[in-house]
């Protein structure tokens, strides 16, 4: 009997584990790359902790919905460099399935983020969040465009490499 209800505890212990590692991972890279922290060797899960670690850069720009606001975020090209990414373009999928295919170029032109948090808070699902891949916008006429404007995905939930 006591064995039974050590490994329930056990058993319960591990579940939840699972469960709260699954609801913490707020960006999923796959497809070109050679870092991955799944078991089936396909993805690499960034956390909340990961994208702590790594270093947090400011873009200071306004878009078509925010008025000038500071973003902060690791750059985009620090994500796939940790992952070891081989590729010219990413999709980006967002919570809303919308897709979109960027060149991973812009990412180093622009010094691009993923945007964490607007103005020093969180960004949640219900206002772009928990990513928004961010753009210098005001700092570049070409990125004042309708065009350049898809450019800037929120709600993004994984990416993939090719």
């Amino acid at each position: 009997m006591l064995k039974a209800i050590f490994y329930f505890l056990f058993a319960s212990f591990f579940a939840s584990k699972a469960m709260a590692l699954s609801s913490d991972v707020i960006l999923t890279v796959k497809g070109n790359i050679g870092v991955f922290n799944d078991k089936k060797g396909e993805a690499y899960h960034f956390t909340e902790s990961d994208f702590n670690k790594i270093a947090q850069y400011n873009i200071v720009t306004k878009t078509t919905w925010t008025p000038m606001s500071t973003f902060t975020g690791p750059l985009i090209t620090d994500v796939l460099l940790m992952v070891k990414a081989k590729g010219t373009k990413v999709e980006v999928v967002t919570y809303d399935d919308y897709k979109i295919t960027l060149p991973i170029s812009d990412f180093y032109r622009y010094h691009s983020i993923f945007a964490r948090y607007l103005n020093g808070k969180p960004l949640q699902r219900r206002d772009y969040g928990p990513l928004w891949i961010m753009y210098p916008i005001s700092s570049f006429s070409e990125l004042q465009t309708v065009k350049a404007d898809a450019k800037l995905v929120w709600q993004v939930k994984n990416i993939t490499v090719y």
